[in-house]
């Protein structure tokens, strides 16, 4: 955690961090902020502003009893930056100047207002390889992104993963393993998975940190998994699509397809004996493909 935030960082996080207890009103999900900087740049102001005035603007959508609601939480947030700091957490505001430019300029005004995470902050610029797919993808081809990932790390790269997967978590193990550098992007606040011991290990020596648009005081279901793979691209300069299995249910949770045909020409396609129609899509984009089984 940043031993100072900004005024405008401190606006943010009142309005949009859950810090435990949102029984009345909920934070502001990534659309509603928006509205919210939009109406506030338009009329030449900042987030710092809300804090200091008792007429808070008519934003669509949102309304004022709940606004100033989210804004009087104060005191609580100064307890939760404590606790925050003390477990090694810190937070960029879209606001603050050292918030990830690559993330900016990926995703411009779908950037999350708010990053929370654990580890060697500078990593984040450390442009690599992301890795990601749906989440039922056979076993072979995970084999496959793993030796994908190591060579990677030997090459000096970092990897870069997105959510609770069953790739993603073994991609990370690979990565420990040679050791290499990961960014693993979270879709929640969960970020007690640095307690595992290889994590510990791998925070501790700058090899890994860990990212989520959320607060580490949110509630589970609370996530946004729609940016989560969009975020982990953003942080890379080149992306691995590990195609998933049409003898599988289809699920892509974190809209990595979507991810993926963003950036067509960084990306490359990892698939097997037969391609499910979300890769044969890659595929008529032009995208580079890797057999893999």
């Amino acid at each position: 955690m940043k031993h100072s935030l900004t005024n405008d960082a401190r606006a943010i996080l009142l309005l949009c961090a859950f810090q435990g207890g949102e029984e009345e009103f909920k934070p502001l999900g990534d659309a509603e902020y928006n509205r919210v900087a939009t109406v506030l740049y338009r009329s030449g102001k900042r987030p710092q502003d809300l804090l200091e005035t008792q007429s808070l603007p008519e934003i669509p959508g949102v309304s004022s009893d709940r606004l100033r609601w989210l804004l009087g939480r104060r005191i609580n947030l100064g307890f939760c930056l404590e606790e925050w700091q003390r477990k090694g957490y810190w937070v960029f505001a879209r606001s603050d100047s050292d918030y990830p430019k690559a993330i900016r300029a990926s995703m411009r005004n779908d950037a999350p207002p708010l990053l929370f995470g654990t580890g060697d902050q500078s990593l984040l610029t450390s442009e690599g390889l992301a890795i990601f797919g749906p989440d039922a993808i056979p076993e072979g081809r995970i084999g496959k992104a793993c030796d994908a990932a190591a060579d990677a790390a030997k090459q000096g790269r970092t990897v870069i993963v997105a959510g609770h997967l069953k790739m993603a978590r073994k991609i990370v193990e690979t990565v420990q393993g040679h050791p290499g550098r990961v960014i693993w992007v979270l879709h929640d606040g969960t970020l007690k998975q640095r307690l595992k011991k290889a994590h510990r290990q791998a925070i501790s020596s700058d090899q890994l940190v860990m990212v989520t648009m959320q607060s580490p005081k949110a509630p589970k279901e609370s996530g946004e998994t729609a940016t989560v793979s969009s975020l982990a691209a953003g942080f890379a300069e080149e992306i691995l699509y590990v195609d998933g299995s049409n003898s599988n249910p289809r699920k892509d949770r974190f809209k990595t397809t979507a991810a993926a045909l963003k950036r067509p020409s960084d990306c490359w396609l990892l698939y097997g004996r037969s391609t499910t129609s979300e890769g044969q899509d890659l595929k008529e984009k032009g995208i580079r493909v890797w057999k893999g089984e």
